[in-house]
């Protein structure tokens, strides 16, 4: 990164989870870190947690001792704003307050220098919002990490309308210079991960609603067929109910409240009943979760294309992969009893049988005992659901696909930028764009309209 004469060193303001991670990260890529909060000690007590976290990495072979210290030492306390003048880049981490922000903003623009980028780790509000009345919006940008900041490979780098180009080569540098992939993206609701990733909660919750399956049914159908490393339910479980149903409620308002977004009265039930996942013991699952059985991995032979041929030919019912029709609507179109598939755009390769949703009408219970054994033996483990368009897999990417296209569209970001945000983000196996042109848009198109159709399809509708 070019510099400025007299500047070295990176600031870093709020020392909570994000800060602390932020901080060790530039204090590992060599930088000399300055580390402030306005909470008395916090600072201190983040940077002891820093120096523990190193020791362990120490004791676990992963780092030397001589170099865990050097990180360390590259990390000073900053006693108050006025500290952080050396600062060639400042990233704030506080509270998701917009009016604290602001006023932050405002006093690092009068004890820094005029020439360092003063950037916020926001991950929903507005950085032109946090920027309106800066005395030189140009150097301010967004630079949103994501958690555990020093592991995690994507930064998001957001270009707010009065961001220069010049701010934001310089940040694209930084971030590079820390080991990280930056995607530089507009200045909009979520920016990409954030607004991209909301149907794959807000989705979920639907089908939880109209009983397609249950938490862990959709949840083992994802992870198995979409290449995802954790469920949408457990996943929230893990960020926190709480945090999730606060970026939802943001999202939604700042894009005008659409039906596509609104919070689930499920999540807003959990929350006000205090069960906010792992951090309070129970959210969608109870901890600690029993240990689930290991799998015998059998792993797939076929594809599910091929597995519909296979249970075809064994006969009793006529099987297809969905194309957005129920199984009812398809018996009653052919005149046969019918099984529909799931899609299953990118199965997992490390474990086995996969889960694979199905919907049946009008078939013998001997004729599903049968296929059940046949899926068994080609890798498959057939989940009964609720006959709905889509079933879990096809619904799921077409929501994704459909939230990265609309992103794409308003010129956030490029088709490969969001599944390059996408997959470093949230660790997925293959972005949204990439799972909509395996599966097809005609296919996601067409279950996008079944859903339409049906009471309470605002959701689904073009907008």
């Amino acid at each position: 990164m070019t510099g400025q004469s007299g500047l070295n060193a990176v600031a870093v303001v709020g020392a909570g989870t994000m800060g602390q991670g932020i901080a060790q990260l530039c204090a590992q890529a060599g930088w000399p870190t300055l580390l402030y909060d306005v909470a008395e000690g916090a600072a201190t007590r983040a940077r002891e947690a820093i120096g523990e976290s190193l020791a362990r990495r120490v004791a676990r072979g992963k780092l030397g001792e001589a170099e865990a210290e050097s990180i360390l030492e590259n990390i000073e306390i900053a006693v108050e704003l006025a500290d952080l003048a050396p600062a060639k880049v400042v990233i704030e981490a506080i509270v998701e307050r917009l009016e604290i922000k602001r006023a932050l903003f405002d006093a690092l623009e009068m004890h820094c220098s005029p020439q360092a980028l003063l950037c916020t780790n926001t991950s929903s509000l507005g950085v032109g919002e946090i920027a309106k009345g800066a005395r030189r919006p140009e150097r301010i940008a967004g630079l949103h990490f994501f958690n555990p900041a020093p592991v995690m490979r994507l930064v998001e780098v957001v270009r707010a309308e009065l961001t220069s180009a010049e701010t934001c080569e310089r940040l694209t540098s930084f971030v590079e210079g820390l080991g990280k992939h930056p995607v530089v993206a507009l200045d909009s609701p979520g920016f990409i991960v954030n607004r991209c990733a909301r149907p794959y909660y807000g989705e979920a919750l639907r089908m939880l609603e109209e009983r397609v399956a249950t938490e862990a049914e959709i949840d083992a159908c994802l992870t198995d067929g979409a290449g995802f490393p954790l469920g949408p339910f457990a996943l929230m479980d893990l960020v926190g109910l709480d945090i999730g149903l606060g970026a939802t409620r943001t999202i939604w308002e700042a894009l005008g409240r659409p039906a596509r977004f609104l919070p689930s009265p499920l999540l807003v039930e959990k929350v006000e009943a205090g069960k906010l996942g792992r951090k309070s013991g129970e959210g969608f699952y109870r901890y600690p979760r029993e240990a689930q059985a290991p799998r015998e991995c059998k792993r797939p032979q076929a594809s599910v294309d091929a597995l519909a041929a296979l249970l075809n030919q064994a006969g009793g019912a006529h099987c297809l992969v969905s194309e957005g029709e129920t199984a009812q609507a398809v018996a009653s179109r052919t005149g046969q009893p019918v099984v529909v598939l799931d899609a299953m755009p990118s199965p997992a390769t490390d474990r086995g049988p996969l889960n694979l949703a199905y919907a049946a009408h009008g078939v013998a219970q001997e004729t599903l005992t049968h296929w059940q054994a046949l899926a068994e033996d080609a890798g498959f483990r057939l989940v009964a659901v609720r006959d709905a368009p889509g079933l879990i897999v096809a619904r799921m990417v077409m929501m994704l696909a459909d939230e990265a296209q609309r992103v794409e569209s308003e010129g956030v970001a490029g088709a490969a930028q969001i599944d390059t945000a996408m997959c470093l983000g949230l660790n997925l196996a293959t972005g949204p764009m990439s799972l909509r042109d395996r599966l097809g848009r005609q296919r996601l198109q067409a279950v996008r309209r079944a859903l339409a159709s049906l009471p309470e399809g605002e959701r689904y509708a073009d907008e």
